[in-house]
């Protein structure tokens, strides 16, 4: 039986998981480390590709030969710039960094807010990669001038392997600089933007197979045969997605819940009218050539930076106490809004996430949650009502009905969040599989290596192997 690598990178930690659709498992963990240097903010790359490789040669010491290939997939946006010797020239900035503020200003004196939408398909977030190399080509010119090649995060990645730079479709559609309705990088947007064209380059589709390990780094990891490195769907949520466990095949609510929650449908054609545009919708790409129409909402990221803030205070939080914390004060009625983009920064001195919850909830007429159990009240009860609102706007601009949320990913997990869900929106709510990013990841890699035979064949394969559990709404 072939057994495949999924290197699925998350914005809080890495995984190496070696495996198939029917079992897998994780063979190495580490933080996916970022660093702040004189203001700015990066990723640590060769520090986490050196722990991808540790995470290679633990898969390769259990199954060997077995191993017929890798994939890759990040979260977006983010990327690295090349010289023409294939050598990178700056450091990864971290999409939180905040040299993007007020970037979209900028951009939208040259090309208005519609003109843009309706090209890239893409919600106006100030992390966009558009907006980074905007920044960029202000604050560091000369590094931008000596670019010769553009790779994002992943296809850096899948380029170590390989020795081959290739950029992937699912990523690309990120950036704000893709058409989606092409499904090629838009030239013409680029330039008007004052960004170099040339080192945007050719663009292939998930389940490419790129080339295999490079020779090099084979000796390292005492390879001996054969294993490609696949370009999956490399945007995480693109891979997510994938492993919706849905048998329909069309018309079903998915929430990606992680760090953010992406909450959408699959569409056959982007969705770039006005309504799109003023309720704050994206068009990214998904797997199989389809459009993943969905809202950004920010989500565990507020609970995890209370989290944080607690523990660097010497607390020692416990999640099941938490939990419990947090059903004994279910009946405070303040929330936030977590599509406020007041969420998006961590925290820092004067600015704490707490005190922001505090604030968001009295913006809107609430006393101000105290207790620890309180907090995530509000953040939990915000989050469900986002996604209400969120759901009944895809009603109205798809004209779809819907029966249930397939909620996926590590946020999958908490369970009182998923029941809030039900109770909000109405909707039967089907958590799981909490590894749905490097399900989706192994599925790619099946369909290009040829042991499934496309996407709806490896959902069906998930709802049969994978468990998931329901949560039905409480009728008052």
């Amino acid at each position: 039986m072939s057994k495949h690598i999924a290197i699925d990178l998350g914005a809080s930690n890495g995984r190496v998981i070696v495996g198939d659709l029917d079992s897998f498992e994780v063979v190495h963990r580490f933080v996916t480390e970022n660093v702040k240097l004189l203001h700015e903010t990066y990723w640590d790359i060769p520090y986490i590709f050196a722990q991808i490789k540790t995470g290679i040669k633990a898969a390769l010491d259990l199954y060997g030969d077995q191993i017929t290939s890798i994939g890759v997939d990040t979260w977006g946006v983010d990327y690295l710039l090349f010289d023409s010797f294939g050598s990178p020239v700056s450091f990864a900035y971290h999409y939180r960094d905040s040299r993007t503020d007020e970037r979209i200003e900028q951009i939208t004196r040259v090309i208005d807010r519609e003109t843009l939408f309706k090209r890239t398909g893409i919600a106006f977030q100030p992390f966009n990669t558009l907006y980074q190399l905007k920044a960029m080509k202000e604050t560091r010119p000369q590094v931008l001038s000596t670019a010769d090649r553009y790779l994002s995060v992943p296809d850096t990645i899948t380029y170590w392997l390989t020795g081959v730079m290739s950029n992937e479709m699912t990523h690309a559609s990120t950036t704000q600089l893709f058409n989606p309705t092409t499904k090629d990088w838009d030239y013409e947007l680029i330039e008007k933007a004052g960004l170099p064209s040339s080192i945007f380059k050719k663009i292939v589709s998930s389940g490419t197979k790129v080339a295999p390990l490079e020779s090099e780094l084979a000796r390292e990891l005492n390879v001996r045969h054969r294993i490609d490195v696949v370009a999956v769907g490399t945007h995480d949520t693109a891979s997510a997605v994938a492993a919706v466990p849905n048998k329909k095949g069309k018309d079903f609510l998915y929430i990606s819940s992680g760090t953010w929650s992406l909450l959408g449908v699959e569409s056959e054609e982007p969705i770039v009218t006005k309504e799109a545009l003023d309720s704050g919708f994206t068009n990214e790409m998904a797997v199989n050539g389809n459009i993943r129409f969905l809202k950004n909402i920010m989500g565990m990221w507020i609970q995890q930076e209370c989290v944080r803030y607690w523990e660097s205070n010497g607390e020692k939080i416990e999640w099941k106490e938490l939990d419990g914390q947090t059903i004994d004060c279910a009946s405070y009625e303040g929330y936030i809004d977590p599509l406020d983009t007041v969420f998006l920064k961590p925290n820092s001195p004067g600015s704490l996430m707490v005190d922001r919850v505090k604030k968001g909830c009295t913006d809107k007429g609430f006393l101000p949650p105290e207790s620890h159990g309180e907090i995530m009240v509000a953040i939990y009860r915000g989050l469900a009502r986002a996604y209400r609102q969120s759901i009944d706007e895809i009603k109205k601009i798809t004209g779809q009905t819907f029966d249930s949320i397939h909620v996926i990913g590590g946020g999958c997990k908490n369970e009182i969040l998923n029941q809030w869900t039900a109770d909000e929106t109405g909707l039967q709510v089907v958590a799981g599989p909490v590894e749905a990013t490097a399900l989706g990841n192994l599925m790619v890699q099946m369909i290009a290596t040829g042991e499934l035979d496309g996407v709806q064949m490896g959902r069906n394969r998930i709802v049969e192997t994978q468990k998931v559990k329901v949560f039905v709404p409480n009728r008052q």
